[in-house]
């Protein structure tokens, strides 16, 4: 007798959700068991012909403007979960938004009500009380049944989110399944974003997360509203490729791609996004010159993979000024801006640009846990960058004391640069003793992920989606 296949829609808002969800084993494992219906308002080349295979259809999922009175409700209790989590992101955030309407009355009037409005719900008991409120009109004044006529043309057995913050398009969808009574799932999507996001408003039967201290964390954050039951430890598909033997590359051919010298080492230097480390291309700068100081058979090479989400034009303009130099280089960052999707290609590139760099620097960014799980050393910046002068909430020193970030620098594994000179001395000492943190960094990362560290994780979640 043949299994009846369920039915199941996979819901995508967000390039990064392509990534972690198409160009992984993910939908070719689901499709055995089951019937997808891929809806996405992502409409890309390589999604079609990465998914064609596994999925029985591709529905273009629309936005909708929602109503005023949920739009705004919504914000005032998004602020109230940013005022009672009160972390180190949400300072950042405030600060940012502090400057943001500093010259601009409505939009300081519009924040201080907001703000203001929002104590009343900033305690565990209100924002149960809020979000269940918020539940209940974003149901009743929902702008359209266009999701209540699919549901019951294909009557699907589970609704799955692939990023709970990717993309608010995604929450419509998913807030009308649960009405419902459709089973519904999410993956969230990052290690910080319990931290550094607000509420999660839709609710779901199944969370799917990357270790199980996040899990330990989302059942205290929605202690009432979410059972540690009903959340899944998977680790991240965003990993996956690491593990993966068809996305290693040759050393040479890496090489040759970048254009770089086969017979030197070379520094992975990832940027962050310029609106939240302004002037990082001074500390860019400051490595170039002290790199020039190396005889040329010795001098390490410098990659410099720079934010696809935010670049400054000095940046761009540094890179302009390198563009035809022997020891550093600006390579293409290989993504459809205009969904926020890395392209496959990209994902060979970056993978072997971490297997093999000699040391990796970033301030404070996931691609530190990368460089870890290729055991490589790896420098956080945690100084300012020379001339700059920083607002207090914007310092790039606060990133490494970020809640999320904290046992990652007690774990021994990434060292943190505390001067230009002290990364210096760092990168030194990298080159020339590079397994000096691989015992720590080995047991961070099964601290963390236990035996969710593999090329596996999205195959957890089809097993979690069945199960």
């Amino acid at each position: 007798m043949i299994k009846k296949k369920i039915k199941v829609i996979i819901v995508i808002a967000r390039g990064e959700a392509v990534r972690n969800f198409v160009f992984t084993k993910f939908l070719k494992v689901l499709s055995n068991n089951a019937e997808i219906t891929l809806l996405t308002s992502v409409d890309h080349p390589q999604l079609i012909e990465s998914s064609k295979n596994y999925v029985k259809q591709i529905i273009e999922l629309k936005r909708y403007n929602e109503n005023l009175l949920v739009y705004l409700f919504r914000q005032i209790i998004h602020t109230a979960h940013y005022r009672w989590i009160n972390t180190q992101a949400v300072k950042y955030y405030w600060g940012r938004h502090n400057n943001r309407v500093r010259n601009n009355f409505y939009e300081f009037l519009k924040l201080k009500l907001i703000r203001i409005t929002s104590f009343l719900f900033s305690n565990r008991i209100m924002l149960k009380i809020g979000h269940s409120i918020e539940r209940w009109i974003s149901i009743k004044l929902r702008p359209t049944n266009d999701f209540d006529l699919l549901y019951n043309e294909i009557k699907p057995d589970f609704v799955f989110n692939c990023s709970h913050i990717h993309g608010v398009t995604a929450d419509l969808p998913l807030r009308v399944a649960k009405h419902l009574n459709i089973p519904t799932g999410v993956f969230l999507f990052s290690w910080d974003n319990l931290y550094s996001r607000s509420r999660i408003f839709p609710d779901y039967e199944k969370y799917f997360v990357w270790t199980k201290s996040i899990k330990n964390h989302l059942t205290e954050l929605y202690k009432g509203i979410i059972e540690p039951s009903q959340i899944i430890v998977t680790g991240t598909p965003q990993f996956d490729f690491h593990f993966d033997k068809k996305y290693e590359m040759k050393k040479s051919k890496l090489f040759k791609n970048i254009g770089l010298d086969l017979n030197r080492p070379f520094i992975f230097y990832t940027t962050g996004k310029s609106s939240d480390f302004p002037d990082e291309h001074l500390i860019i700068k400051g490595l170039i010159d002290h790199l020039k100081t190396f005889e040329p058979s010795l001098r390490p090479q410098l990659v410099i993979r720079t934010y696809i989400k935010g670049t400054s034009n000095s940046m761009l303009s540094l890179a302009n000024k390198f563009n035809h130099d022997k020891d550093i280089f600006f390579p293409e960052i290989l993504w459809d801006s205009r969904w926020t999707m890395p392209l496959k290609e990209d994902l060979h590139i970056y993978t072997n640009l971490l297997r093999y760099s000699s040391l990796g620097i970033n301030t404070a960014s996931t691609t530190t846990l990368e460089l870890m799980i290729f055991q490589k050393p790896t420098i956080n910046i945690g100084f300012e960058p020379p001339g700059s002068n920083l607002p207090k909430w914007s310092l790039f020193a606060r990133h490494i004391g970020y809640e999320h970030f904290i046992p990652v620098i007690k774990g021994k594994g990434s060292m943190v640069a505390k001067s230009m000179d002290h990364l210096f001395r760092l990168v030194e000492e990298s080159l020339n003793h590079p397994k000096s943190k691989v015992r720590h960094q080995k047991r961070f990362l099964k601290k963390m992920f236990g035996n969710c560290l593999d090329e596996k994780s999205s195959m957890r979640i089809v097993d979690g989606i069945f199960n």
